[in-house]
């Protein structure tokens, strides 16, 4: 059974209704550029529930995900244990850590060692400063790589900016590799 089924199973469809593995093949999107790549530690930028980190962990030795101690899910009013979630789904790799603002992602960011980047954080200019602070790993994956309309567009032409052999568009994600 595949970690999105198994969520199904066990929270129902809706769990995954804003998580980046369902939203037009995410899964098989991580599985592509993740399995059997040799990666050890995969730092996710943006965890909201953690359904995409659950994923991401299937491929990975390790997953370090960031969050702010103030996201979308709080923002919501959601109450959402991420680690029983994890440890219902058998996923036990996964290290959170929640910062108060992007200085505090900075020191920690800083301080660890990763081989790949998953940025699904802020949606506005805070991509360019996640891709600043993970760049240095060679692999990052961006989510939201779509046009949506003025003013809404900031991971789009943040990704149109780097240099094109450097970037694959996997239709909602983009990946940039050095």
């Amino acid at each position: 059974m595949s970690i999105r089924d198994d969520i199904v199973s066990q929270y129902g469809a809706k769990t995954l209704r804003k998580s980046a593995m369902n939203i037009r093949g995410g899964a098989g999107v991580f599985e592509r550029v993740l399995k059997g790549k040799g990666i050890k530690v995969a730092l996710e930028i943006g965890t909201y529930k953690g359904c995409a980190t659950a994923e991401i962990a299937q491929h990975v030795e390790r997953v370090i995900t960031i969050d702010l101690d103030h996201g979308k899910l709080e923002l919501n009013g959601e109450v959402w244990n991420r680690y029983a979630f994890w440890d219902s789904l058998g996923v036990h790799n996964v290290e959170l850590h929640l910062v108060k603002d992007d200085a505090e992602k900075k020191s920690l960011l800083d301080s660890i060692d990763f081989d790949f980047a998953f940025i699904d954080g802020d949606h506005g200019e805070g991509v360019k400063l996640d891709y600043d602070l993970t760049k240095r790993c060679g692999r990052v994956l961006f989510h939201d790589y779509d046009s949506r309309g003025p003013g809404k567009d900031t991971v789009f032409d943040f990704v149109n900016t780097l240099p094109k052999h450097q970037v694959q568009v996997l239709d909602i994600f983009a990946l940039w590799t050095r």
